[in-house]
């Protein structure tokens, strides 16, 4: 299938140009001394926190990422390819609510974060679990990265996503997954279980946290997103070019770091950017501007041969309502049709990264489903064809009954999670239930038969042990 690509290739190059110049003549701040330290090691010039780098030496140690790489599940049959013609749904990250139509919006506690791991994991669509589902606020800060961890290899067995809660975060991540696998952390390079999201501080920097996770992920060989939320007309300038180039700047950076940390180390080039709500002086999540970044991201990275992140089910809707089904379905969609490699909150988000929502996850599974089967495509040959079944059939037939249709029906149309398809009369007999209503009635019949796949005893008491002594 086609990509779409929003510029042509003479943009990419006066984008790309720009940006070399921006990290060459503006530079970015690294607050951290051990990355300023490798940064100077490997060419750049270091003036205080600022970093110049010469357009040479970044393409050089752009040129040393991976172009794909696969992410080893616990379950062999789950692992996921990032990279290629394939994409991977991560589900919501970040917020610090959730919200669900008995209880409304509260703040989230480990309980609803291992609620969403379920979910994930049951979901036929979603491909990685993990990250901050919602933020555990009834567990203790040092405890509470171990806790999100553990929740997800429990209640999982797909690749998932790892802590970026600095440098404390990483090595956690890097000594939970090496008792998970049963290996010591210098083997988990070779199959890398997790990826972690790392993002820059717009615009043009990186804090403390952030670049001590990155390092301490790099120098293991674990696979990292490297990405920029910027915001056009707040942090960045009010045109999706400019704001382009700054994020483009900020990624480039982190990746230069991580190639002279370990050449090769396996990262995605990731953008988040969208527009403010000049009214309000916020983000908008929602933006048919992020839906540009979404595109000019994908095809940034294919210019520079590494996979890309870029999308998602995205929102500034405060429920799961009309406005969320449209502005989330947009935003997913766009990451399909541009051929985003890895697409992070691709279920439950609501008002822009703040929210998750057990009923608009349901919601959103059904919209990565139907948008893994449009990026599917088609094959063209004489099965799908046709054609003597068409000349059997004849004008007036039908293909309901023929065999043809009952051997392929299943695979060539979408199930859906939700379905509304039946007529105006069988729903009204079966309660009239709107979507949302729907959904609810789902993401609990789902929990309430779920069913954790096996994790040995040992390994279980091995990461609680080590969580213990935290």
């Amino acid at each position: 299938m086609r990509h779409f690509e929003y510029f042509n290739k003479t943009d990419v190059q006066k984008i790309h140009a720009a940006t070399l110049y921006v990290l060459e003549k503006v530079g970015v701040d690294f607050g951290y001394e051990p990355a300023l330290k490798v940064l100077a090691k490997g060419g750049c010039k270091v003036e205080g926190e600022r970093v110049f780098f010469l357009p040479k030496l970044v393409e050089a140690f752009v040129a040393k990422a991976p172009g794909q790489f696969t992410l080893y599940a616990r379950n062999p049959e789950k692992n996921v390819v990032i990279g290629c013609e394939n994409t991977a749904f991560a589900p919501c990250y970040g917020p610090a609510f959730v919200t669900d139509l008995d209880r409304g919006r509260r703040s989230s506690t480990l309980e609803d974060f291992n609620n969403f791991a379920k979910l994930s994991h049951a979901s036929r669509n979603i491909d990685i679990n993990g990250g901050i589902l919602v933020e555990p606020n009834d567990v203790p800060m040092d405890k509470r990265a171990a806790e999100m961890l553990y929740g997800v290899m429990r209640y999982s067995d797909k690749p998932f996503m790892g802590s970026a809660i600095g440098k404390a975060g990483a090595q956690k991540t890097i000594a939970m997954s090496a008792i998970m696998l049963g290996v010591g952390e210098e083997r988990l390079a070779d199959k890398p279980p997790s990826i972690t999201l790392q993002t820059a501080r717009t615009p043009l920097g990186y804090d403390d946290r952030m670049l001590g996770a990155m390092m301490e992920y790099a120098k293991a060989g674990m696979a990292q997103v490297v990405s920029s939320l910027a915001i056009a007309g707040a942090t960045a300038p009010v045109t999706m070019e400019g704001t382009l180039v700054i994020q483009n700047a900020e990624v480039l950076a982190g990746i230069v770091l991580t190639q002279m940390l370990r050449e090769g180390a396996p990262v995605v080039f990731g953008g988040s950017s969208s527009a403010a709500a000049m009214r309000y002086g916020t983000l908008s999540a929602g933006a048919p501007e992020m839906v540009v970044n979404t595109a000019a991201t994908a095809q940034m990275a294919r210019f520079y041969s590494i996979p890309s992140r870029g999308g998602g089910a995205l929102t500034d809707a405060k429920i799961p309502d009309a406005q969320a089904g449209m502005e989330s379905m947009m935003s997913q969609m766009m990451a399909s049709m541009a051929g985003v490699h890895f697409v992070l909150h691709s279920a439950g988000i609501l008002e822009g990264y703040m929210t998750s929502s057990y009923e608009k996850f349901i919601m959103d599974d059904d919209i990565c489903g139907m948008c893994k089967r449009i990026r599917r495509g088609e094959t063209v040959n004489i099965e799908k064809l046709a054609v003597d079944l068409i000349e059997e059939v004849g004008p007036g037939g039908e293909y309901l009954t023929q065999m043809h249709t009952f051997q392929n029906f299943r695979k060539e149309f979408y199930a859906p999670v939700l379905e509304e398809r039946g007529t105006y009369d069988a729903w009204e007999t079966n309660g009239s239930l709107t979507l949302a209503q729907q959904a609810n009635a789902k993401w609990k019949e789902i929990l309430a038969n779920f069913e954790a796949p096996d994790l040995p005893a040992d390994v279980d008491r091995d990461l609680r042990k080590y969580i213990d002594q935290i």
